[in-house]
This record gives C-alpha cells, sequence and structure tokens, in this order.
C-alpha cells in the first residue's frame, strides 16, 4: 500500500478519525479543491483498506463541520470555504479572511465627502451640518466577491481619503495612523433582496437573498465611531453566535 494511504490500526486514535484527518489535508493541500468530488465509498474503501463502516463515519464527521457535502444520489462533495464571522466583539473582514487561510481583497466602489443624514448623525454623534467619509467597497476572498461594504466616518477620519483603500484593511489603517482600536460594536441582522447593481457586483441575479448586517462600530472609550452596513452572500458565511 502506499504509505501516504496507511493508517494505523494500533494506534489509539480511531481509524475514522485518521482517514477524516487525511482527507482533510488533502482539501487542504488543494488535492480535493472546493466544489470537486470526492472518490465513492468503495473507492475509498480499496484506497485506505479499511471498512464501509469506517469511511462513512469519516464523512459524516466531515460532514458535519462543514468540510463535505453529501448530495442525494450525486456522491460527496468539497464544501465550499465559508467565512467564520463571530457576532459578539469587532473584527475585520480582512482578519477574517486571514484566520480562515483565504486571501481578502477589495475593490472601491465610492470613496466621498457628504453631508449626514438626521439618523446617521444622531448614530455617530455629531452634527448634521458636520461632513462624513463614505467608503463603499466590494469585499472579496480569494477574489470571489462576497460582501458589499459600506462605512460612514466623522470628520477625523477625513485622512481615509487620501489612503489606497483597495485591497486594504481599514482597520489597519486607522490603528497605524490615529492608534484608534475599535472594539466595540452594536447589529442588527435582517434579509434582504439584491438589487440589479448590487447583484452585478457580487456576481449574483437581481432578487438573490442577501444577509444585511448594520453595526455601530467604536472604540473602548466611546470617543470614536463609524457605522457599517455589510451586504453578504448568506451561502458563503457561518455566523458565529
Amino acid at each position: 500500500m502506499d504509505m501516504k494511504n496507511h493508517l494505523n490500526s494500533e494506534s489509539a486514535e480511531p481509524l475514522y478519525r485518521q482517514l477524516a484527518g487525511k482527507l482533510k489535508k488533502e482539501m487542504d493541500d488543494g488535492t480535493f479543491s472546493a466544489g470537486s468530488k470526492l472518490p465513492t465509498e468503495n473507492e475509498l474503501v480499496e484506497t485506505y483498506k479499511v471498512s464501509r463502516v469506517t469511511v462513512r463515519k469519516a464523512l459524516d464527521s466531515l460532514t458535519q463541520q462543514g468540510y463535505l457535502e453529501r448530495r442525494s444520489g450525486k456522491g460527496t462533495f468539497v464544501a465550499e470555504k465559508k467565512i467564520q464571522r463571530g457576532l459578539s466583539g469587532v473584527i475585520g473582514f480582512t482578519e477574517m479572511c486571514r484566520m480562515m487561510g483565504c486571501v481578502p481583497g477589495s475593490k472601491v466602489i465610492k470613496l466621498s465627502k457628504e453631508y449626514p443624514s438626521e439618523k446617521d448623525a444622531e448614530q455617530l454623534q455629531i452634527s448634521e451640518d458636520s461632513q462624513i467619509v463614505v467608503i463603499e467597497r466590494v469585499r472579496s476572498a480569494d477574489g470571489e466577491p462576497v460582501v458589499i461594504e459600506r462605512c460612514k466616518f466623522p470628520e477625523d477620519f477625513l485622512f481615509l481619503m487620501q489612503e489606497n483603500l483597495a485591497d486594504a484593511s481599514l482597520y489597519d489603517l486607522i490603528q497605524r495612523k490615529k492608534n484608534i482600536h475599535f472594539s466595540k460594536s452594536v447589529k442588527t441582522l435582517d434579509i434582504v433582496y439584491a438589487t440589479s447593481q448590487e447583484g452585478r457586483f457580487l456576481g449574483v441575479a437581481k432578487g438573490y437573498p442577501l444577509l444585511r448586517i448594520e453595526s455601530v462600530v467604536e472604540d473602548s472609550t466611546g470617543a470614536f465611531r463609524y457605522l457599517s452596513k455589510q451586504l453578504c452572500i448568506g451561502d458563503k458565511f457561518k455566523l458565529m453566535v
């Protein structure tokens, strides 16, 4: 037997866990890419010289963990990688991607100075006569668009308009330039449906359901805050409560 397919029957680790670990490693290194079909149960039995029960337990374990999808009548496929996002605390899109082993990207679709709406001014705790910085970007993971992000910052953050925001982390920029660390947020979530323009940006059809996450984000002292609205392709995210 090829040693890379060798499972140790004398190990304290159950064979199905050993097999699940080998299959996961092959998914991580790209041997089995996202969306690809795994060998059949019979082929896995033959390759690894284990029982069908062992194979099924390994596949069930990986399916429960979100690595595989079982499709009735078609077989077992490698699941598309989902970005895990916690609903508590504050974490930027760039950091989320890096934690998941994805390459983050950004395309700026709007950068402007505007006067805030009454609601914006109230949430940002600023005067309606002051201006805000509006940044709208399409965020991507491994080159695939997954989020339209719209951020509104008060005048303290006008320096962002002079920065290159393509493929950049706003949090990294703000921490480096102003030593401000955002650490608290209040979020609201609902489902909306993509407009024609939103669909073009995200590569989905008009009317496609999107997860909308609206946040009021502030630093630990409450001295600095900004507003965020994200339109996410829901099946690309796993929300952690």
